[in-house]
């Protein structure tokens, strides 16, 4: 499961650094094509704010993977060793939970921008962006229950570990 888990990170690390290269190209050509040959490009503006919405959700799996999310851990430091597994577990349920409502809501908003576009690009459908974030969603849920059991994907391994 491990092995499936990082198959997983890898793949969503590997989509998100693909939007941000789309966000970085399409700035560049945006201020490019608006000041140095005065042609101003309508489309690079909402294609990079996608993209970078796009690479923010994507990365979100391999972060959790990686141990570079946000996690408050002065509590979880305070707690016996005995309690430390059990209150991981209790913790990553709970974000479990959370991440299949966020999925849910991300489900409706595809179902609910069916036929919208992007106004500088008539064939983008909006719900594309929904698209990525509800499979993101969805793999990070996957992820933490694959990882469940795992201490190391939810706190430093300097905290609690040693216990």
């Amino acid at each position: 499961m491990r092995k499936l888990a990082h198959v997983i990170g890898a793949g969503w690390l590997a989509i998100s650094v693909g939007f941000i290269l789309v966000t970085v190209i399409t700035v560049l050509c945006q201020v490019a094509f608006r000041y140095l040959l005065a042609l101003p490009l309508a489309w690079t503006e909402e294609v990079s704010r996608m993209a970078l919405v796009g690479a923010v959700y994507a990365g979100l799996p391999a972060a959790y993977l990686r141990g570079e999310h946000i996690v408050v851990d002065f509590f979880v430091s305070l707690l016996p060793g005995w309690l430390f597994q059990p209150y991981v577990i209790a913790m990553k349920l709970i974000c479990a939970v959370t991440l299949s409502y966020l999925t849910y809501g991300a489900f409706l908003q595809i179902d609910g921008t069916k036929g919208m576009t992007l106004i500088a690009l008539p064939t983008f459908p909006v719900s594309a962006i929904y698209a990525v974030q509800a499979a993101a969603l969805f793999s990070f849920t996957l992820l933490i229950l694959l990882t469940l059991r795992d201490p190391r994907t939810y706190v430093a391994q300097e905290v609690g570990l040693d216990s």
